[in-house]
């Protein structure tokens, strides 16, 4: 008789481990542009605290080679607005050197003192006459000490569609208190100050007419409390972040104010806009740095009001946002 039918017993086919795509990154360095990328910044030595922040920021997230890197301390020796001597208006000697044993420290080597007496035309005027000796193929960035620059991952293709000139807006970051604090050399920025915060969008008063366009902000990210006002951007939220020295030939690119470049929205200077960056001002430096502007310097009537009103902000025992 024929043997009875085993029924074969079925495997269970080993578990194999799905595993989650990697998110894509939100910014890359601009590795295309290395062998021709250069940072310019001109600050107050009473700002080095940032110095090794900023440096660091720039090597690794922006990708700037440190030979490529120049900076302005600003430390002058003459008189404040009223033509009185007063060692209060201005960084000491020991806060230039302090500024300049940070950069060398980084590895940064072109570090130039400035000794005239501060205005925005100093700085435009130094600022341009580095651009005009660039060839004509380099790019620049060029910011602020507490301003941290990042770029998206398709920075390639859109320099490949001709665009020459990037901007953004600026998102300032606070403390997880959301008070201003003192700055630490540990850990890195974006960890002692994670929250994003629209201070600077809630200066002016209600209702004013912005005069520049800007990104949406994401609803998410919240107003100082009191001044959630919608439409009062202020004009000197968004930045030029990254532009090519001379585009198709042209002279050299030159800064109109120290937010925007002539011809900016011509053909070949229209701004593209990247997202947004971040800024560093919920700081008890930043403080005393607006205590100074506002005792040595005459501002127009709207900068005076913006940063009488950061500073009223900032020194306000209750949260930023």
């Amino acid at each position: 008789a024929a043997a009875p039918a085993v029924a074969a017993v079925a495997v269970a086919a080993p578990a194999v481990a799905t595993v989650a795509p990697p998110a894509a990154p939100l910014h890359c360095p601009l590795t295309t542009l290395r062998d021709r990328l250069h940072l310019a910044c001109f600050f107050d030595a009473d700002s080095h605290p940032l110095a090794r922040h900023f440096v660091r920021h720039y090597a690794t997230v922006v990708g700037v080679r440190l030979e490529r890197m120049t900076f302005w301390v600003h430390a002058p020796t003459t008189t404040d607005a009223n033509g009185v001597d007063d060692p209060r208006a201005y960084a000491t000697a020991a806060a230039a050197a302090a500024a300049e044993h940070s950069l060398h420290a980084e590895g940064v080597d072109d570090v130039r003192r400035i000794s005239s007496r501060w205005s925005d035309k100093l700085m435009l005027n130094v600022t341009n006459e580095f651009i005009k000796a660039l060839p004509r193929d380099r790019w620049l960035v060029f910011a602020n000490i507490d301003e941290f620059f990042y770029f998206p991952c398709d920075m390639q293709r859109r320099i490949a569609e001709r665009k020459t000139t990037f901007c953004a807006d600026m998102e300032d970051r606070v403390a997880q208190s959301r008070r201003a604090v003192e700055l630490r050399e540990a850990p890195p920025i974006d960890e002692q100050f994670p929250v994003r915060c629209r201070i600077r969008q809630s200066l002016r008063p209600r209702g004013q007419r912005p005069t520049t366009q800007h990104v949406k902000v994401p609803e998410s990210i919240p107003y100082p409390h009191g001044t959630e006002s919608i439409g009062q951007r202020p004009t000197t939220t968004e930045k030029i972040t990254l532009f090519l020295a001379s585009p198709a030939g042209r002279p050299h690119r030159q800064y109109k104010s120290p937010h925007r470049l002539f011809s900016q929205y011509g053909k070949l200077g229209r701004c593209n806009n990247t997202g947004s960056f971040s800024h560093y001002t919920a700081t008890t430096m930043y403080v005393q740095a607006i205590e100074k502007k506002l005792r040595n310097f005459r501002w127009n009537p709207t900068v005076e009001m913006d940063y009488r009103s950061q500073l009223k902000l900032l020194r306000a025992d209750a949260p930023l946002c």
